[in-house]
C-alpha cells in the first residue's frame, strides 16, 4: 500500500467534550458570515462543513424560522386561559332626545295644561366608555387540550427542523467526502501519468538499443495520451464536487476553501440491533411524528369539548357616566353559560374528522419507523459490506504495485513486453482507487447511520481525521 493509502485508512480520533465544545465555539465564530469574507482561503473539516452546513442552509434557516412561527402560535392559544380585559367607547347622536310620553287623565288636562307628560329616557348626544371582562371558568376542556395541541405541534416543528438540518448536513458531508475523494483520484491519475512517462522514456530508450520494437513506443505513448485525459476528467470531477461543496454551504463560487482531512476507516465495531433501536429512539423525524401524533390526540379532545357547555364569568364597568340614559347600569358582574343543544351534526363530523387526521398520523408514524429502521439496516450493510471491499481493494493495490515492479523489471532487460507494464499499470491505479472509493462508502455509510440516529452533528465534532 502506498502512503497515501495507508494516511488515509488511519484510526479515527476521538476528541475530549470539553475540547469538542471548544471548536464548536472557535468554528461558530470562525465561520460566521463575517468571518467567512474576512478570512481566505476559508478551511474546511468535517465538523466545520456540518456547521456551516446547519447556519447557512436555506433550507435549514426555513425550517427553523417555521418553528419560531409554531411556538408563537402556542403562546397565542395558551393566552385564553387569562380571559381578556376589553375597553370600548361608543358615541351616538339620536334625531331627537329620548323620551316616553305618558297619557295625562282627562279630569287632570285643565289644571295642568298638558294632555301628556314626556319622561326623558336618553339625552340626544350618547357616550359609552367602559370596560368589560371575561374568564373563561369551563371550557369543556378545550382551551386546555387546544394549548397542549399547539405546544405538541410546536415540538414537532422543532424536530423537524432538527431533521431538516440532519439531512443538510448528510448532504454537505457527502459533497465533503466527495472532494476527499476526488482530491486522492487525481493524486493516483497523477502518479501513474508519471509511471507511464517512465515506462514511455524507458521504451524509446529500448528501441534506440534495438532491444524493444517501435509498436512498444507507439502504445506506451498512446498510454500517455489516454492517461492524461483520465487525470483531466478527474481534475473536471474534483471541480465539481468543490462546486457541489461551496453550494450546500451557501458559500459564492468565487470563495477560496481548503479542504483539510483524509478518508479513514471505521475501527468501531457496529452492532445492527442497536443501530436500529437508537435510530428509532433518537430519529429526530419519528420523534417530530410522536409529537404531531399527540397533537392531534389532544386536537381530537378539543372537538369532544363542544358536546359541554361553556361557562364565563363576567363583568363591565362605566366610565364615562354623565350621559347615560336612565336604563343604563354603570357596572354589572355575571356568568355566561352556553350549550349548543342542535348543529346538523357539525359537532360530530368535526370530532370524526380529528379522529381521523389521529388515525392517519399513527398510520403515518409507523410506516416512517419501519422505513428508519430499513434506511440503518441499508447503512449497517453498506458498511460491512465496503469494509470487505477495503479488504479486497488492498489486497489487491499490494499485489499490483508487484506485478508492476516486476513488469518494469521484465521490460528492462527485454524478457517483458510493453503491454504487460501497461497492465500491470491500469490494475494498480485501478486498485489504488478502489480503495478511496471504499473508504469513501464506508465514510458514508458511517454517517447515514448516525444521520438516522440523530447525532450526525455530534459526531463530525468528535471524528477529526
Amino acid at each position: 500500500m502506498d502512503e497515501a493509502t495507508a494516511a488515509s485508512s488511519g484510526s479515527t480520533r476521538i476528541l475530549p467534550r470539553k475540547g469538542a465544545l471548544k471548536l464548536l465555539l472557535v468554528s461558530f465564530f470562525t465561520f460566521s458570515p463575517l468571518g467567512i469574507h474576512a478570512q481566505q482561503p476559508l478551511n474546511l473539516d468535517m465538523a466545520s462543513v456540518a456547521i456551516l452546513a446547519r447556519t447557512q442552509s436555506w433550507t435549514s434557516k426555513q425550517a427553523h424560522q417555521d418553528a419560531v412561527t409554531a411556538g408563537e402560535d402556542a403562546r397565542r392559544v395558551a393566552s385564553a386561559r387569562w380571559g381578556q380585559i376589553n375597553f370600548q367607547s361608543q358615541y351616538l347622536r339620536f334625531n331627537d332626545p329620548i323620551h316616553i310620553e305618558s297619557p295625562i287623565p282627562s279630569n287632570l288636562q285643565p289644571v295642568l295644561g298638558l294632555k301628556s307628560l314626556a319622561t326623558p329616557l336618553a339625552p340626544q348626544d350618547n357616550l359609552h366608555v367602559d370596560l368589560e371582562a371575561g374568564y373563561p371558568v369551563f371550557a369543556g376542556g378545550k382551551i386546555h387540550n387546544a394549548i397542549k395541541a399547539t405546544r405538541e405541534a410546536s415540538h414537532a416543528s422543532a424536530e423537524a427542523a432538527n431533521d431538516t438540518d440532519d439531512d443538510v448536513i448528510l448532504t454537505a458531508e457527502r459533497n465533503y467526502l466527495s472532494v476527499l475523494l476526488m482530491r486522492q483520484v487525481v493524486e493516483l491519475d497523477t502518479a501513474a501519468l508519471q509511471s507511464y512517462n517512465e515506462h514511455l522514456q524507458h521504451a524509446q530508450t529500448s528501441y534506440r538499443l534495438g532491444t524493444a520494437a517501435n509498436y512498444d513506443v507507439i502504445r506506451a505513448e498512446a498510454a500517455v495520451a489516454e492517461q492524461e485525459k483520465r487525470l483531466t476528467e478527474a481534475r473536471n470531477q474534483l471541480a465539481l464536487a468543490e462546486a457541489a461543496l461551496r453550494t450546500s454551504l451557501a458559500l459564492e463560487d468565487s470563495a477560496s476553501i481548503d479542504i483539510g482531512g483524509h478518508l479513514f476507516e471505521i475501527p468501531d465495531e457496529v452492532d445492527l440491533n442497536a443501530s436500529m433501536d437508537a435510530a428509532v429512539k433518537s430519529s429526530p423525524l419519528l420523534q417530530a411524528l410522536r409529537d404531531k401524533v399527540a397533537a392531534y390526540r389532544s386536537g381530537v379532545r378539543v372537538q369532544e369539548g363542544d358536546y359541554l357547555p361553556q361557562i364565563t364569568v363576567i363583568s363591565g364597568k362605566e366610565l364615562v357616566t354623565s350621559k347615560l340614559s336612565q336604563t343604563d347600569p354603570t357596572w354589572f358582574a355575571g356568568a355566561r353559560a352556553t350549550f349548543q343543544l342542535w348543529d346538523g351534526g357539525e359537532r360530530r363530523a368535526r370530532v370524526s374528522q380529528a379522529r381521523s387526521q389521529l388515525q392517519s398520523t399513527q398510520f403515518e408514524y409507523h410506516h416512517a419507523e419501519e422505513q428508519v429502521r430499513l434506511a440503518a439496516r441499508s447503512a449497517y450493510l453498506d458498511l460491512q459490506s465496503q469494509r470487505s471491499e477495503l479488504v479486497s481493494a488492498q489486497k489487491a493495490a499490494d499485489r499490483s504495485g508487484e506485478s508492476l515492479r516486476l513488469a518494469n523489471e521484465r521490460f528492462k532487460v527485454g524478457t517483458g513486453t510493453s503491454l504487460e507494464v501497461l497492465d500491470a499499470n491500469v490494475s494498480l491505479t485501478a486498485s489504488q482507487i478502489g480503495v478511496q472509493q471504499a473508504l469513501y462508502q464506508i465514510d458514508l455509510a458511517y454517517l447515514r447511520m448516525h444521520r438516522y440516529q440523530g447525532d450526525i452533528a455530534e459526531l463530525t465534532t468528535r471524528i477529526q481525521k
